[in-house]
């Protein structure tokens, strides 16, 4: 995984013969085509949103101008560094590529990297977060929450604490959870600093399904799903597994819940779709799909 690193890739049920050698190609039975985004190939990200855009969003204008700026700052490596750190992770583990039938937590998390790519980071643009935001439209209450599954770096939950009160972000790879810990420290204090309001972040290293890590609660022991006014998943290389968990967990969300989802589609029925547009990543453009709870 926004590298739960449930990260973003598509797999196939077959075992990797071999640990992968190079950072963009994994050798594999039947090959898995991970694509390392943001690291310094193809198109990359569009740092600055449109000012028609910004200025578009519904009050606090002004201020999400001055923290997009902040963002700029903090966050201008954040997808190189994110990538090359998902990357590194896994191979970490090539010394124990050979355990990933062990019924360990060693073993469970080498099977997870050598059967998906999961790990594979990526990151929205700071324009294109502006769309996301439009597509959830209006959301009611003054305790508003946006959770970030897969959170990464952090950039998205920083982008998000300059529209939501409380921002929650989850990340299963604990040296990516340690950067985004970093930034965000730097994303507070230069906020402060410039007089930029932000909402409460909170970062957890955890897997949002529960299966690498115990599942994360809150003080009050509530799962994300029952907090979440607006859930989003960077979900373009995600699994056929990792989709079916978030359908279940989706399907849990409160009558009016948004969940955003990029490229795969929501298949349970308590999900509407409202919403579909082209948005800008770091690995180019993709199709962002907001869904409402019904």
């Amino acid at each position: 995984p926004p590298a739960n690193h449930h990260g973003n890739g598509d797999s196939d049920d077959d075992m990797p013969a071999a640990p992968p050698e190079e950072e963009d190609e994994v050798e594999t039975e039947q090959p898995l085509s991970p694509t390392v985004f943001g690291s310094g190939r193809g198109t990359e990200p569009l740092l600055a949103p449109p000012e028609e855009e910004v200025a578009g969003l519904e009050g606090e204008a002004a201020g999400a101008r001055h923290g997009v700026r902040v963002i700029e700052e903090v966050y201008s490596k954040s997808c190189e560094a994110g990538s090359n750190t998902a990357m590194d992770a896994v191979r970490a583990l090539y010394p124990h590529w050979s355990e990933f039938n062990a019924n360990t937590e060693m073993g469970r998390r080498v099977k997870w990297a050598r059967c998906s790519n999961d790990w594979v980071y990526g990151e929205l643009s700071t324009g294109s977060f502006a769309s996301l935001i439009a597509g959830t439209g209006p959301i009611e209450g003054d305790g508003r929450t946006f959770v970030d599954l897969g959170c990464g770096t952090g950039k998205v939950t920083a982008l998000a604490s300059l529209h939501f009160a409380n921002v929650l972000g989850l990340e299963l790879q604990i040296e990516l959870h340690s950067m985004a810990c970093a930034l965000a420290e730097r994303f507070r204090s230069l906020a402060e600093n410039h007089g930029v309001r932000t909402g409460t972040m909170s970062l957890h290293q955890a897997d949002f399904l529960g299966h690498l890590s115990q599942s994360w609660t809150n003080a009050a022991g509530q799962h994300w799903w029952e907090l979440a006014d607006v859930a989003y998943a960077c979900s373009p290389k995600f699994s056929k597994e990792t989709m079916a968990g978030l359908d279940d967990l989706a399907a849990l969300m409160r009558p009016g819940a948004y969940f955003v989802t990029v490229r795969h589609p929501l298949q349970n029925s308590a999900m509407d779709e409202v919403w579909r547009g082209e948005a800008i990543f770091s690995w180019g453009r993709d199709d962002l799909v907001v869904y409402r709870h019904k």
